[in-house]
């Protein structure tokens, strides 16, 4: 009954168009240039903006986050029809359950909504945790690798909080490493921190991997960060997740 509830729940939200795709720029770290964003979701309910922490994670319980990730995609996808058809060209970072990795279909399906949007997968990254693999690391491997050979960027979120990240880049074919944003706590004060950090990004580069740090929050790490060869940096010195519309006012059209 509880699981019905939270089906209901979430057709409720989608069919009253509550939830809504935010965007977060990333920039290369070198120009400080915009690259890129992530597709993050939220929901307004009643007029109250709902983060992503008072749902997510029901639904995943409940086994039906695919339907609010495949309503991402599909946004997001308009979004990159709409965009490239004004010359704009700009890829995006979408969220990938696990729910997503055990279904043979996946990628079939999401190659539907790209066709129906003449979007190409090169625009479209799709951004997978450790929690999410390591669960069935053989079917992962397998399910990461039909996603790529369709062209679709493949990048590990979260890097370095699990105990088995280097375990994950062993087995799956990962194109960017996004480095969580606890290595940034107390970096600048911290030399067994600075060794860490570098030596990830020297080894994601030797990989051919490229690097992206998140939760960059001041000069001192985005100047830190150029010295190390970090190739793109998220986070909210350069700009919090923005409402579609302020995204495209700021970094699409601003010219």
């Amino acid at each position: 009954m509880e699981s019905f509830d939270i089906q209901k729940d979430l057709e409720n939200g989608l069919k009253n168009k509550e939830f809504q795709v935010y965007l977060q720029p990333k920039f290369d770290c070198r120009t400080e240039k915009m690259v890129g964003a992530e597709a993050l979701v939220r929901r307004v309910t009643n007029g109250i903006l709902v983060m992503p922490d008072s749902f997510i994670s029901f639904y995943e319980q409940a086994g039906i986050i695919t339907y609010l990730d495949n309503f991402v995609l599909e946004e997001v996808c308009k979004l990159l029809q709409k965009w490239q058809e004004s010359g704009k060209y700009c890829y995006v970072s979408v969220n990938e359950s696990a729910k997503h990795l055990s279904n043979k279909n996946h990628g079939i399906e999401v190659m539907k909504i790209l066709n129906h949007y003449k979007v190409s997968p090169h625009f479209i990254e799709l951004e997978v945790t450790e929690s999410a693999i390591i669960h069935d690391m053989e079917l992962a491997k397998k399910a990461e690798e039909r996603m790529h050979e369709l062209g679709f960027i493949i990048s590990m979120d979260d890097f370095g909080v699990g105990y088995s990240s280097f375990s994950v880049l062993k087995n799956i074919p990962i194109d960017v490493l996004k480095i969580d944003k606890i290595f940034l706590e107390g970096l600048l004060n911290k030399r067994r921190f600075q060794i860490i950090l570098e030596s990830i990004i020297d080894m994601a580069h030797k990989l051919r991997m490229i690097t992206v740090m998140e939760g960059v929050e001041n000069k001192e790490e985005v100047e830190y960060l150029k010295e190390i060869g970090c190739d793109v940096l998220q986070g909210y010195y350069f700009d919090k997740p923005l409402p579609v519309q302020e995204f495209e006012k700021k970094y699409i059209y601003h010219s």
